[in-house]
């Protein structure tokens, strides 16, 4: 250290993996000061890696003895040239999801600087799956008023680039419980949580109702999509840094809502929206396809065009999770099991790894050195999978 220049040994230190940058921080108090740094941070963030630098994180949720009972479990992977999945770690049971409720509305937020937020709605969780480190979002303090309650529509997440922040955001209706069970007029509720400073607040801001699909939630350009109906189906954003929502109006042929299931993903850093067939659709008329539209200009609804469609295909499909390495579209079939489908030689392969139904879902993620900040002393901290 003391014989080579600090800017040759950063050099060096980017250059290795994030498990060996990590442990290295065990060698020297200074070593240890220059791997925790921000210029060392900063410089990590902004390295250039490749598409075999890209790593992907499974939530799937398995049914346990009581039928009523779900047992949430992380897996994480790389990849090789043939396009095999390689074991990073050994699944970890994430216990704080692990519900008796519903498994559908898990969903993975990000990545967004190598963090990942896991939430079944009511339960919000920051991740670094790098490091495994985490930490359990304490609940909003906010209460309905009396006569009122609440259902969550949406988490989102994502990082302030103004402030210099992660924020948490819940989206939620607010209906009137009338004697009747009807729920009475609708109003909307956005709570905006603030990492650095372990703070929720109220947003004082009206939103159209989610329109919910599997794995249909995506960090893209500094805000979060949905989608919602204002006539036809559009894209809801939220950016992440006005809190200022807008929408993006899709495809001509993708409004329809009596059989396709949408999806949104990033491809080649685009927008790409997948329409593929509703399994839990009574009515029998959607083609059996897959079709995939590009975004060409962000925010031009103008520039959408359709790059591949996919028929037939080849296997009944459950929802449609992310495109890897750009070109392997990740699925799950409607037996529970993950799928890929090779966009280049549209090879499928069958891996090992199965999910309750609706339950799977996946992102991928480059390893980053965000550290997720301590809470104060009264909230739970960073703690390891």
């Amino acid at each position: 250290m003391k014989k080579l220049p600090q800017d040759v040994v950063i050099f060096m230190l980017l250059k290795l993996p994030l498990k060996s940058l990590l442990r290295f921080k065990s060698i020297s108090k200074i070593w240890y000061t220059l791997i925790l740094s921000d210029t060392l941070f900063k410089l990590h963030l902004k390295r250039t890696t490749t598409k075999k630098d890209e790593f992907i994180l499974f939530i799937r949720a398995l049914r346990e003895d009581d039928p009523y009972t779900f047992t949430s479990i992380a897996s994480f992977f790389s990849g090789d040239d043939k396009n095999n999945l390689t074991t990073l770690f050994p699944d970890v049971d994430v216990t704080h999801l692990s519900s008796t409720s519903c498994t559908i509305f898990n969903e993975l937020i990000g990545p967004c600087h190598g963090l990942i937020t896991l939430t079944d709605s009511d339960i919000i969780i920051v991740l670094n799956p790098g490091t495994r480190k985490y930490v359990v979002i304490p609940e909003s303090p906010f209460d309905c008023p009396k006569g009122y309650y609440r259902y969550i529509e949406a988490v989102a997440f994502g990082f302030d680039s103004i402030i210099n922040d992660y924020k948490i955001i819940k989206l939620s209706d607010v209906y009137w419980d009338r004697p009747t069970d009807d729920r009475g007029p609708r109003g909307s509720r956005v709570e905006i949580y603030n990492l650095s400073i372990d703070s929720w607040r109220e947003h004082n801001i009206e939103f159209s109702s989610i329109y919910f699909t599997h794995c249909s939630e995506i960090y893209y350009k500094e805000a979060v999509h949905w989608f919602t109906i204002q006539d036809d189906l559009v894209i809801l954003c939220f950016d992440i840094s006005s809190e200022i929502f807008r929408t993006m109006e899709l495809p001509s042929v993708c409004t329809d809502l009596n059989g396709p299931r949408y999806g949104l993903a990033v491809l080649n850093d685009c927008l790409v929206l997948m329409s593929y067939p509703d399994s839990m659709c009574s009515i029998d008329h959607t083609e059996n396809l897959l079709s995939i539209w590009m975004m060409k200009e962000y925010g031009e609804s103008e520039s959408w065009i359709k790059i591949r469609t996919i028929s037939p295909l080849p296997i009944p499909i459950e929802s449609a999770l992310v495109i890897w390495k750009d070109y392997l579209l990740l699925l799950q079939t409607q037996t529970g099991y993950l799928i890929s489908y090779n966009l280049y030689s549209d090879e499928v392969k069958e891996y090992n790894l199965n999910g309750h139904h609706e339950s799977l879902r996946a992102t991928k993620y480059t390893e980053c050195l965000t550290t997720i900040p301590t809470l104060s002393e009264h909230s739970k901290q960073v703690q390891q999978l």
